[in-house]
């Protein structure tokens, strides 16, 4: 048996007016985007990040799996990303 670290990021491109200080608040969970804001979502890799046991080195460990996973994929969709506060993303 094993323990397993599954994640899903959400980055929300928060327009003028739509934030905290527009007085609206960031979105809930599940995918909901506020006004219409556009998003993009990254999954863990496929299978998670897998421990054998679950000390604190392996969760130091899982998460440094997923810090590392995830910025590879943000850092893959950058240019979309950045683009969104022009709505060409």
């Amino acid at each position: 048996m094993a323990y397993r670290l599954v994640v899903q990021a959400t980055v929300y491109w928060v327009g003028p007016g739509l934030g905290v200080m527009g007085g609206g608040l960031a979105p809930s969970l599940p995918n909901a985007p506020a006004g219409g804001a556009q998003s993009i979502e990254f999954d863990n890799q496929q299978g998670g990040y897998m421990a054998p046991t679950f000390t604190s080195t392996d969760i130091t460990n899982l998460l440094a799996l997923m810090s590392t996973d995830l910025s590879a994929q943000m850092n893959a969709q950058i240019t979309r990303i950045q683009n969104f506060s022009t709505g060409t993303g």
